[in-house]
């Protein structure tokens, strides 16, 4: 019997035994991973190249658990940290309008059609507050790139905890106080990035959390420890920096600032480096922080340089890396506003506030909307920079928390310009945005050089949207005109004029306004050397009258797209004329002798632009102008001045292939139609022909001649330069008889 139980019991124990073994041999052995931290540096358009990277990264299936970038690397790790692909960032940086995105200029559509023209003229511009001058902690505030950043970044504003977002992220910004990186990890979102991409000098700093922060590059542009830190074991870093360059490639300012700026992050590279990896290093020689023209380019180099990489990658892969699906539509996200509020408010009134926004309680909006709004805010003009956070209630109810920064009490400024009829001069302009009263504007601007000009404006905004606005304005020049028979110059003239106005003016649409104005002109001339016909002295009269003016180019510089269109109509009236010197052949005459009958007149004028994009680089262009005064006896007086590329002259009809005051004419309509190429890296290209119709009479159209037929036709080569655009102009008109070369260098006054 005991040996019986003790073969149970052993027959017990063995099945026991197996039992177990099978149970562990049919669970999977589990193998922790390493958790994967990647690095993304700064290096502007370079970074670009952590875009290729990461479609790799897509591709092969390698799962990143934690994110840190700089600067550009902050951009592209933050999207791919709240759930873009690859692929869609790919989209996002091909769309994209970088040069408008970064450039210190405003988007034109936002702001008011009256000052639209005057836009991107000045090329340094100092604040005036309590009567000190403010300077800027940068060249541009990039109003554009807080709107794009929050479009982007939408749909994670109610995620404060960086570590909370689909993948861990952090990204490096400098204190300006103490030279020290300062890690983010928390807040708003939008606010990080921006300040880990504020290059010193060129973007403004930025306050956050009692720090006023700059571009990160400067202390930590390749923050692999940072990673380490979050607890990655094994780190990639992609580092697109040139680093510090020798002394022989640092040859303008700029170069050298972008110099200093990184001599803080050199000391600390090592260390990063040796926290790296899998080090990926595209290969971008060629390529500056500016090329931001050649994104695919750009792209592929990291693509080239991951695939290089990719036997150590496919060692992470783990065929659960990124998924295909990304971020939902952007256009799908809308969200509730149970209220609005507003902080920085000082001067400009809440309710004036409000009604720009035109966003309160109960709507629904989407990212766009609420990028229409903050624009439309920043289109009155009362603020130089708008930015917004969400505070968020419940799934879908949010407070609209609307911060912003009031313009300065005034500005001076400055600019450059030369042309090869005005020679050089150099723009002086003072403008205040409050003086006195609330909604009372005023500026003036001075032309120093060979001909001078002056000229100031008062406008005072009679509603808060400023729909309707009163203007008095005054503009004075001196220059030297040349007098032509038959294309050939036989006589020159000195001018001094001055016009003052005072106009009525609406609003009609987002992109145009009439004006009704009423004003005095005075002009006084002699002549500076011999000629047939000679007259010294002055006239003097009212004019009342009407403009339509229509503006929606997308920039003042070499425009792709847009119109902008001038219809108007004045009545010249109480003429007064007062001549020391009349004469004929050098004996004294009468202005009967010389055809001249002084008395009221109309006079209308068109002037139609279009700009129409065929691709990506190449525009079309056509321009129709029309002048023509009726029942006009007076000669060179009042008669339109055709001739020139800029049009900055009383009465001026520019005319390719003839030069300013090439032809004095009391009735002209010219058409001209031309293409425009951008080359890359703002330099362009343009061809054009014109034809024009002169010295005709509307009711007697049946006498119209082919002898008043003029044509021209010309090339230009143009560059969007620092301090304006850059023109070189050859062009020639059969009527003129030779090749004419121009020279246009910033805005004419």
């Amino acid at each position: 019997m005991r040996i019986f139980i003790s073969f149970v019991f052993f027959i017990f124990l063995l099945q026991l035994s197996t039992f177990g073994a099978n149970t562990y041999a049919s669970e999977p052995i589990k193998v922790e991973r390493p958790s994967i931290g990647l690095t993304l540096s700064g290096g502007g358009a370079r970074g670009f190249a952590h875009i290729g990277v990461l479609e790799v990264l897509d591709s092969l299936g390698v799962k990143v658990d934690y994110i840190t970038g700089t600067s550009m690397g902050s951009i592209v790790g933050g999207m791919y940290a709240v759930g873009y692909t690859a692929e869609e960032i790919k989209d996002f940086a091909l769309s994209m309008n970088w040069e408008g995105l970064f450039a210190s200029n405003k988007d034109l559509s936002y702001i008011h059609p009256a000052h639209r023209g005057n836009l991107q003229r000045r090329v340094i511009e100092i604040p005036i507050e309590n009567r000190r001058l403010i300077f800027s902690t940068g060249a541009i505030e990039g109003q554009q790139v807080w709107n794009t950043l929050n479009e982007i970044f939408l749909h994670v504003h109610n995620i404060n905890d960086f570590a909370k977002l689909d993948i861990p992220f952090a990204c490096i910004a400098t204190n300006v106080e103490t030279g020290k990186p300062v890690i983010i990890k928390e807040g708003n979102i939008v606010s990080a990035i921006r300040a880990s991409m504020a290059m010193p000098s060129v973007f403004t700093a930025v306050e956050r959390e009692n720090l006023k922060l700059i571009d990160g590059g400067v202390a930590n542009n390749f923050p692999v420890v940072v990673a380490r830190d979050m607890g990655a074991d094994l780190t990639i870093g992609v580092n697109v920096s040139q680093g510090l360059r020798p002394a022989e490639e640092l040859r303008t300012p700029i170069d050298i600032i972008y110099q200093m700026g990184f001599y803080s992050d050199a000391r600390s590279f090592h260390e990063n480096r040796a926290a790296t990896d899998i080090y990926i290093e595209p290969e971008l020689a060629g390529f500056t922080a500016a090329n931001f023209s050649n994104v695919e380019l750009i792209i592929e180099r990291g693509r080239v340089a991951a695939r290089k990489a990719a036997p150590q990658l496919l060692e992470l892969a783990q065929n659960n890396g990124r998924p295909a699906s990304g971020v939902r539509s952007l256009r799908d996200i809308t969200l509730i506003i149970d209220s609005v509020q507003f902080n920085g408010l000082k001067n400009v009134r809440p309710y004036v506030a409000h009604q720009a926004m035109n966003i309160y309680h109960g709507d629904t909006i989407s990212a766009s909307r609420l990028t229409q709004s903050v624009n439309r805010l920043f289109a009155t003009n009362y603020f130089k920079r708008v930015h917004y956070n969400l505070n968020t209630l419940d799934e879908n109810n949010v407070i609209l928390i609307v911060d912003v920064i009031e313009q300065p009490f005034g500005s001076i400024s400055g600019s450059l310009h030369f042309s090869s009829f005005t020679g050089v001069g150099i723009i002086g302009e003072i403008a205040t945005s409050r003086l006195f009263v609330y909604d009372l504007t005023g500026s003036a601007s001075m032309l120093i050089g060979e001909k001078p000009a002056m000229k100031g404006t008062l406008t005072y905004y009679l509603d808060e949207r400023r729909r309707s606005w009163a203007s008095i304005a005054g503009m004075g020049r001196r220059y030297n005109f040349p007098l032509y028979d038959d294309f050939e110059q036989f006589s020159e003239y000195s001018l001094n004029s001055f016009r003052s106005s005072l106009s009525i003016n609406r609003l009609s649409g987002n992109n145009g306004y009439f004006s009704f104005f009423t004003g005095h002109y005075y002009q006084h001339f002699s002549p500076n050397m011999r000629a047939p016909v000679m007259i010294s002295g002055h006239t003097r009269n009212l004019e009342t009258g009407i403009n339509w003016n229509y503006h929606s180019l997308n920039s003042n510089t070499f425009p792709r797209e847009g119109q902008r269109i001038t219809i108007g109509a004045k009545f010249l009236y109480a003429q007064y004329t007062s001549f020391s010197s009349i004469t004929l052949n050098n004996q004294p005459a009468t202005l009967e002798d010389l055809g001249i009958k002084i008395k009221p007149f109309v006079q209308g004028h068109i002037s139609w632009e279009t700009y129409v994009p065929m691709n990506l680089r190449l525009t079309q262009f056509s321009h129709v102008q029309l002048g023509y005064n009726f029942d006009y006896h007076q000669e060179f007086i009042h008669s339109f001045n055709v001739g020139g590329s800029h049009p900055f002259l009383n009465n001026q009809i520019t005319f390719i292939g003839l030069n300013e005051y090439n032809l004095l004419t009391p009735s002209i309509l010219t058409a001209a139609l031309g293409y425009q190429y951008h080359l890359g890296n703002g330099i362009y290209t343009t061809a054009m022909i014109n034809v024009g119709l002169y010295d005709f009479a509307i009711h007697k159209l049946e006498t119209i001649s082919t002898e008043r037929l003029i044509y021209g036709g010309g090339v230009s080569l143009g560059y969007d330069s620092l301090i304006g655009p850059f023109e070189l102009t050859f062009s020639y008109s059969p009527q003129a008889g030779k090749l004419a070369g121009y020279i246009n260098l910033g805005w004419g006054f």
